[in-house]
């Protein structure tokens, strides 16, 4: 079996990624204390369009996953490699945070401490948690999942064809259970996988056509690009505009005048802005890998690989920041919002970076350990 190379666009891919989190997070008091001010549409339109980070991530799971696991035979032993990995690397440090989390709700006398096993299983423990929840899900299933991708590659030859079925099926199931939920089931699905079942699709779909993939979206050096391709381009950027934009003004007549259409066009909006994103910001991470200098994408692709730790420990910082209380006149304001930004990114960002060089055994609270990235020959 042929090792993959490795993709080291994904670094930058999650660098943006983490950076649009913590801008949801650090806008998200703006949603509350702006509300009839004229920055309101700013920060809305930040924490609003920032919406495709977390999708984008479970995207970035099942990309890697399939495209690491999916030419590799089912056998107990790459399963349990598998399995240890996530619950060394995942699973623990969830648990360390989430107890963390918790302790200082319960100290606060929030929650009672006989309600931490059940927090623990739905991620309850910070708002920001149920991200791990759903990736844990996903992996439980990813066995059943790979077994599926596996047989259905034996009975089509072609990559696009079995791309498109990956597809396909994660959106029936998506909105089969979303339409479900709301005329049948009605219940918070806001931690379950199955609601996110699209963006894991999208990701095993790229996975499993990656070469016709890479020769559409991201083109070798010296390549030329046909006027089609190029078109095709334009108009997925586009899209990504418009519907983030649509997707902003929605919120914002929901916010500013109490106007609220059906919970589907939100849903849908959601969805098809959350899937083009990934593929725009694969694109663009590509780009700045190939063409960035190499300080700004050595930065980058490392905010990328501490992605998971700035993730757990990030809104901790947040919230000692705004204890601070530094709202005043608007512009105050403004650059209050900016500084719990900074300090939840950059300082999360600091802080994981120097457990991992100087704190002996880091990865049970922070995930894997990076390489910190090396000036290495780019492929262009």
């Amino acid at each position: 079996m042929v090792k993959k190379e490795r993709i080291p666009e994904l670094d930058i891919y999650r660098g943006i990624l983490i950076a649009a989190v913590v801008t949801i997070h650090a806008t998200s008091m703006a949603l509350i204390d702006a509300r009839h001010s004229l920055l309101f549409y700013p920060f809305l339109f930040l924490n609003v369009f920032s919406s495709f980070a977390v999708p984008a991530f479970i995207f970035v799971s099942g990309f890697v996953l399939f495209y690491n696991y999916v030419d590799r035979p089912l056998r107990g032993s790459n399963m349990l490699v598998f399995f240890r990995k996530r619950l060394m690397f995942i699973v623990l440090p969830y648990v360390l945070f989430s107890l963390i989390y918790y302790l200082t709700l319960v100290t606060r006398g929030l929650m009672p401490i006989s309600d931490l096993p059940l927090v623990l299983l739905t991620g309850k423990a910070y708002t920001h948690l149920y991200y791990v929840i759903i990736i844990i899900q996903f992996y439980l299933v990813f066995p059943l999942l790979l077994w599926g991708v596996q047989r259905l590659r034996q009975w089509i030859s072609s990559p696009r064809r079995t791309a498109i079925i990956i597809l396909s099926a994660g959106l029936v199931i998506q909105w089969g259970f979303v339409l479900l939920n709301k005329y049948v089931w009605q219940v918070e699905r806001g931690g379950l996988a199955i609601t996110y079942i699209s963006y894991f699709a999208l990701g095993a779909a790229v996975a499993i056509g990656y070469e016709e993939f890479k020769k559409w979206l991201l083109p070798s050096s010296g390549t030329s690009i046909g006027r089609g391709q190029l078109i095709s381009w334009y108009v997925l950027w586009a899209a990504w505009l418009l519907l983030g934009i649509v997707y902003v003004q929605i919120w914002f007549v929901a916010y500013r005048e109490a106007i609220y259409t059906d919970s589907l066009i939100y849903e849908l909006l959601r969805n098809a802005h959350a899937l083009v994103s990934a593929l725009v910001l694969f694109q663009f991470s590509a780009f700045l890998y190939r063409h960035a200098n190499y300080t700004l994408r050595t930065w980058v692709s490392w905010l990328g690989a501490c992605s998971f730790g700035i993730y757990l420990l990030h809104p901790a910082l947040l919230r000692v920041y705004r204890k601070l209380n530094l709202h005043g006149t608007p512009i105050e304001y403004i650059f209050s919002i900016a500084g719990g930004w900074l300090l939840a990114l950059f300082g999360s960002w600091l802080i994981v970076t120097l457990c991992f060089r100087y704190v002996p055994y880091s990865w049970v609270g922070l995930g894997t350990v990076p390489k910190f990235p090396s000036r290495g020959k780019v492929n262009r």
